[in-house]
């Protein structure tokens, strides 16, 4: 019996195969890393068994995974005949199309575009007739991207400042500029109105707006769960904050037109406590409501909590997520723009996919850039970023097809949760 030996990949390798995965998924980029790195070691072409004794991955996942490679033109199809072959039939081989820059390059390059065409799936039917996106790139007469974030610049956007420091950007020929606004609301009136391209906006709003008949659709997922907690502080509230049934008759101190208050909202009107709870209006001040005795509990981002505890309170938090499912932050478009400037926007997309790899990585020059816009230190923004990443970044479709990736069952369950508690339009 003849023995055959094969390179596998190790936990050596897992670096390049996390930032293959933000652009692809992760099983395809274990099968893609292992062909760029058996093609740096060894001439031939790789077969189905070499994929398999070097990635521990089943034929039929491979049979599937390749083809969404070869469609992608991240590997090319060839033919190999086995050194012990009896001369029978080629076996089919693959090989990597490019060296391992180029090809991260074209997977985030690639993965823009399929967040783009799923984009497409998410507007509103033109009843004029069937539209496509404008691919004519000589329409488009500028590279600059113009992306409003939600809020000051903080942790939940180390992956934007990480394509800036790692110059993801420039790469895929796109200048990106960066402002900011209080809220998601008025990020989001900065896309309607037409002077951004992009902006980053809180999934509530993002399908309160379209159910307004706001022409804006969502293009990437930047967390795959919504961050926002109700919390209170232990000698405030009087007991350990555990169940849901405890904000019965409480008054829940939210600010006036904002993400967190629809999706407190929504959670209260999911718990049937809706109607025996007070919500009071906090005016973007929610902990001075809570130490002030103004509020029982209030609501906030997962991170609002740790600055109560560094001041030496015992701090008790419910995730609204851990009840129900709710996309995170989440970047728009018009879909005027999609149509209008699909090569910006596909630059953008691709030089922020680079940016969470990057940041996944090493989130530290990032946090640096954005430390010097805020109050809080590089450590503690690096630190609340890879919380916030490895908690609310993380789903299967993410580890099936890369960051931002969303699916319309997600975005129905949440507009029919709104709807239901009379949240989808009017006040919130």
């Amino acid at each position: 019996m003849r023995s055959r030996s094969f390179w596998e990949l190790d936990g050596e390798d897992d670096p390049l195969v996390d930032r293959i995965a933000a652009g692809i998924g992760r099983t395809p980029a274990r099968l893609l890393a292992y062909l760029l790195l058996r093609a740096e070691r060894e001439a031939e072409p790789a077969t189905t068994v070499h994929l398999q004794a070097g990635t521990r991955v089943n034929r039929t996942t491979i049979s599937e995974t390749v083809a969404r490679l070869e469609s992608r033109e991240l590997v090319e199809r060839t033919a190999v005949r086995e050194r012990d072959s009896d001369g029978g039939r080629p076996r089919t081989a693959w090989r990597p199309t490019d060296g391992v820059e180029e090809t991260i390059e074209n997977t985030y390059r690639s993965h823009a575009e399929a967040l783009l065409e799923r984009a497409d799936t998410r507007r509103e039917p033109d009843p004029s007739g069937p539209r496509g996106r404008v691919r004519d790139v000589e329409a488009e007469s500028s590279s600059s991207v113009g992306l409003v974030l939600n809020w000051r610049p903080n942790a939940l956007h180390v992956p934007i400042y990480a394509a800036i420091a790692a110059g993801w950007y420039g790469a895929f020929d796109v200048d990106v500029r960066i402002d900011h606004r209080e809220g998601s609301r008025r990020a989001l009136e900065r896309v309607i109105s037409g002077p951004a391209d992009l902006a980053v906006v809180g999934a509530g709003t993002v399908v309160r707006a379209r159910a307004a008949g706001e022409p804006i659709v969502p293009v990437a997922v930047c967390y795959q769960r919504a961050m926002t907690v109700l919390y209170t502080v232990r000698d405030a509230f009087g007991e350990p904050l555990e169940r849901i049934d405890q904000f019965e008759g409480k008054r829940i101190g939210m600010p006036p037109d904002s993400e967190t208050r629809l999706l407190g909202r929504l959670f209260l009107s999911q718990t049937g406590f809706d109607d025996d709870s007070r919500i009071v209006d906090t005016n973007g001040e929610e902990r001075n409501a809570l130490l002030d005795g103004d509020a029982d509990v209030v609501t906030g981002s997962f991170a609002d909590p740790t600055r109560l505890e560094r001041q030496g309170r015992t701090v008790d938090a419910l995730a609204l997520t851990d009840h129900f499912p709710i996309y995170g932050p989440t970047i728009v478009a018009r879909e005027r723009t999609l149509e209008d400037r699909p090569t910006a926007l596909a630059g953008a997309l691709a030089g922020t996919t680079g940016g969470w790899a990057e940041a996944r990585r090493d989130p530290g020059p990032a946090a640096e850039r954005i430390a010097a816009a805020s109050d809080d230190p590089p450590d503690r923004i690096g630190r609340t970023f890879e919380r916030a990443a490895s908690t609310f970044g993380e789903s299967d479709a993410v580890r099936e097809r890369g960051w931002g990736w969303h699916r319309p069952d997600m975005w129905e369950r949440l507009r029919t949760a709104l709807e239901q508690g009379a949240l989808l339009r009017g006040e919130a």
